[in-house]
């Protein structure tokens, strides 16, 4: 398992797939040495979607977020 977890900073690795009703297919995969979990449109586990929310976050500053009353995030 540890040797899936290292190579997963090179390539995401499927280490388990099952299908679904609502979401066609749930894929759990090793990336970036964190365990994801997928559907087909869309990513449950932050992933590197994370990334991407921190960076707009970063972007929009501090100042501006405090003043915000009420966030939605899907």
């Amino acid at each position: 398992m540890m040797i899936k977890r290292l190579l997963s900073y090179l390539i995401p690795i499927k280490i388990y797939e099952t299908p679904s009703d609502i979401s066609s297919n749930l894929e759990i995969t090793w990336n970036n040495g964190k365990l994801v979990l997928d559907s087909k449109n869309t990513n449950y586990s932050c992933g590197s979607l994370e990334k991407v929310l921190k960076k707009g976050m970063q972007h929009i500053g501090y100042s501006t977020l405090k003043n915000i009353k009420s966030t939605l995030l899907l």
